[in-house]
């Protein structure tokens, strides 16, 4: 019996100090973009899906040629707030609200380019804007029913442009004395983001992306070596998926309507789309300007943001994306943060 006892331990030991490690070790040892690193992989209780109370400046690479030769070396600050958004701080009732994909998260800028805190500088922070992204509104609406977060004055909402968004599940608040007791223990002293990073193995996953010599999936410009493409020509919609999503974000802003929150739609052209002629495809995809007519003609409040980039670039050559990612710059951002300024100060909502 002392024997069996005494070579689990030998067994067990060796698995609890890889673990401890994995705990202990800064969250960007094997990851090479930031959210990545921050991102909660296991199902341990938690309130959003990013690692709250972070602080990091870190060389951050694209997503689209990683480990090669074209890959461009960006130094990132980041930071994520109580709940882990990407914010400063955390906004429980904010003015200006906006949910999104990783464009609004900012992947690959830095804390100060993104376009809340583009925003934010803006209006001289007059106003609280807050970021909660990435979400949806099925996400949103659960953090209002929990009481998280209130309802904003405005809700700025986006998707980039190959997407389609999801319908609202509203949410049905349980009150459970198990979770509500459970919760408060794993996020104390953020139990549960070292429990994440000791479970979530990325040691073993990086040391299999080296031994197989992963690399990232860009497709390069035919018309500049140094652009890089998601999709290429193989971006396309599927049919039906422009009807989809102008009635999904018609439905957002009825359900905005009814909250007494008023909407906007923000769209994200892809990459593909501004740079069509990189492609290249010969004529610039048309998909977004008929998403744009459809909503405006429902009443709903949308910028035009591929029109934006479109005049930008007649008199501009400096980029609005990243080379070597999927992911609009900090020219974009500041770009549409000015076209949103001038849009709610037209409405006169700020």
């Amino acid at each position: 019996m002392r024997r069996f006892i005494r070579n689990l331990i030998f067994f067990i030991l060796p698995i609890i100090a890889y673990l401890l490690i994995e705990g202990i070790l800064p969250v960007t040892t094997f990851a090479f973009r930031s959210f990545e690193a921050i991102k909660f992989v296991t199902r341990i209780p938690r309130v959003g899906d990013f690692y709250p109370n972070i602080n990091l400046t870190v060389n951050a690479v694209g997503d689209l040629c990683h480990h090669t030769d074209n890959e461009i070396v960006k130094l990132e600050t980041l930071k994520t707030d109580r709940i882990g958004y990407r914010n400063d701080v955390f906004i429980e009732e904010a003015d200006i609200l906006f949910i999104g994909d990783s464009f609004i998260q900012g992947s690959g800028l830095s804390q100060e380019e993104t376009i809340s805190n583009k925003v934010s500088s803006k209006l001289g922070h007059s106003a609280k804007v807050y970021n909660m992204a990435p979400s949806s509104m099925s996400g949103f609406d659960k953090l209002i029913k929990c009481g998280v977060i209130k309802k904003p004055k405005l809700l700025i909402f986006s998707i980039v442009e190959r997407d389609v968004p999801s319908e609202i599940i509203p949410y049905t608040l349980k009150k459970s004395w198990l979770k509500e007791t459970i919760r408060p223990f794993f996020t104390a002293n953020n139990l549960n983001v070292f429990i994440d990073k000791a479970l979530r193995h990325y040691s073993i996953d990086w040391l299999k992306a080296r031994i197989n010599q992963s690399k990232g999936r860009g497709l390069p410009s035919v018309g500049n070596p140094k652009m890089f493409f998601l999709n290429g020509i193989n971006n396309k919609h599927n049919d039906g998926d422009l009807i989809s999503t102008a009635n999904i974000i018609i439905s957002y802003k009825k359900y905005c309507d009814f909250q007494g929150i008023d909407f906007m739609f923000l769209p994200m052209p892809d990459k593909e789309t501004v740079y069509y002629e990189l492609v290249p495809f010969q004529n610039q995809p048309k998909y977004l300007f008929e998403l744009d007519s459809i909503l405006v003609s429902s009443g709903v409040a949308t910028i035009n943001t591929l029109k934006i980039y479109n005049d930008y670039r007649k008199e501009n050559n400096s980029l609005l994306y990243h080379y070597d990612d999927t992911h609009w710059n900090s020219n974009a951002t500041e770009l549409i943060a000015t076209e949103l300024i001038n849009n709610l100060q037209t409405r006169k909502h700020y």
